[in-house]
């Protein structure tokens, strides 16, 4: 079977009421781009930082999810946690290893997860820069009121708790470069032209910057479809964006920093003095994006792999019950 007709029979298993009003481009088109492709010269991509009562390591610091800004109120809606299920009905024994065909077969199998909710979204990931290596627990709180939680865990196994000054409800989410609220999180378009559309939009509220639109478009999807609490067809509306953008390439099989198999998905970026590539790896069968890693002049310079993602009800755990 090609790469195609692996396409087409993805595509044909997915359920009638998921079908977006625009029909997606041909995810083929996108292997055309060489993996040298770059999006933008001087593009750069934003980054948000955690505010602890005692400062974390920089390294710990790459989670998508937190940022320190100005509270409001707001009940939570309901909205899912990361996808754990097994393959969509009729997806390939051999899951596809191109660009297009892995997001899309992710974006088939996340769109099949049942919404989920709880007092706290629970980030568990591991993190390296160069000789440094960190793993860390992020008790983000949904529900305002409530306290948030960063969980570090040290050389000898046991974890300490850094108080996350200023987190709540309405600001633990970074994406597009600000921070949002589960509430708008959850009001997220579910079509992936749509969703396109809103994204851009706050990039243009934030003048764009220094990244190009496709760059900005590739990392606040890379963060949908990683480690934000979002619905499943949000999720799905995600990967299917990313499998439109142009420079997304393949780079076939990888095991990730803890030798999980996925594939990796890629952009390569040129600034000033060199080449930077940025990759999302994916299990197309079960849905989940497993991490990220950045790469400089072909070196692995940093990473991030994500061990859990979940829902979780208060109070907030001792440190030394974590495991």
């Amino acid at each position: 079977m090609s790469h195609r007709d692996t396409l087409r029979a993805l595509t044909a298993a997915r359920p009638n009421s998921l079908d977006p009003t625009t029909p997606p481009a041909d995810p083929m088109t996108i292997m055309a781009h060489p993996q040298e492709d770059t999006m933008s010269r001087t593009a750069r991509r934003p980054v948000g930082r955690l505010v602890l009562a005692a400062g974390l390591p920089a390294v710990a610091l790459a989670v998508t999810g937190a940022i320190l800004l100005n509270n409001s109120s707001g009940t939570v809606p309901a909205v899912t946690q990361q996808p754990t299920g097994a393959p969509a009905a009729g997806a390939s024994a051999e899951p596809p290893t191109d660009a297009g065909g892995v997001l899309l077969a992710a974006a088939l199998v996340s769109e099949t997860v049942a919404a989920s909710d709880g007092d706290y979204w629970v980030l568990h990931s591991e993190h390296g820069e160069g000789s440094r290596r960190s793993q860390d627990q992020m008790w983000l709180a949904a529900v305002e009121g409530l306290a948030s939680s960063a969980y570090m865990r040290s050389a000898d196994g046991s974890w300490a708790a850094r108080p996350m000054q200023g987190h709540t409800a309405a600001n633990n989410f970074l994406l597009a470069g600000m921070p949002r609220s589960v509430r708008e999180l959850a009001a997220l378009p579910t079509d992936p032209a749509q969703l396109k559309r809103e994204l851009l939009r706050w990039h243009d509220v934030n003048d764009g910057e220094a990244e190009s639109a496709q760059e900005f478009l590739f990392y606040a999807g890379l963060g949908l479809v990683i480690d934000l609490p979002v619905s499943p067809r949000v999720r799905g509306a995600a990967y299917r964006m990313l499998a439109e953008l142009p420079g997304v390439t393949s780079l076939g099989r990888v095991t990730d920093q803890r030798g999980r198999t996925g594939v990796a998905i890629a952009v390569t970026r040129q600034g000033d003095f060199t080449k930077a590539q940025t990759r999302l790896i994916v299990d197309p069968q079960s849905g989940k994006a497993l991490g990220s890693e950045t790469w400089v002049r072909g070196r692995l310079s940093s990473w991030m792999v994500l061990l859990d993602a979940r829902w979780a009800d208060g109070p907030l755990p001792d440190a030394s019950t974590l495991s």
